[in-house]
């Protein structure tokens, strides 16, 4: 049986309303990303904006993710959508 809050994370994964970078961003803040995503996000909060640059070449989604996160309102969104972040 899944607890509330993975049944909650499973609506978000399943729902055609966010993007795969915006779910990318879930997985980061919910700290459920394998070890290879938890360095690769570490890198990217890091980075300055050419490396940030260097870095979507490769990781697009989660880049782009990162950046609407950091400087946009992805945060305010999931919140108003019911994830508590």
């Amino acid at each position: 049986m899944m607890s509330p809050r993975q049944a909650n994370l499973s609506a978000f994964f399943c729902s055609d309303d966010w993007t795969d970078a915006e779910k990318w961003i879930i997985q980061w803040q919910f700290r459920i990303l394998g070890d290879f995503h938890t360095g690769l996000f570490q890198a990217i909060s890091r980075a300055d904006e050419g490396n940030l640059d260097r870095l979507r070449l490769g990781f697009p989604d989660e880049v782009d993710g990162y950046k609407a996160w950091a400087h946009g309102d992805l945060g305010t969104r999931l919140r108003a959508a019911g994830l508590e972040i």
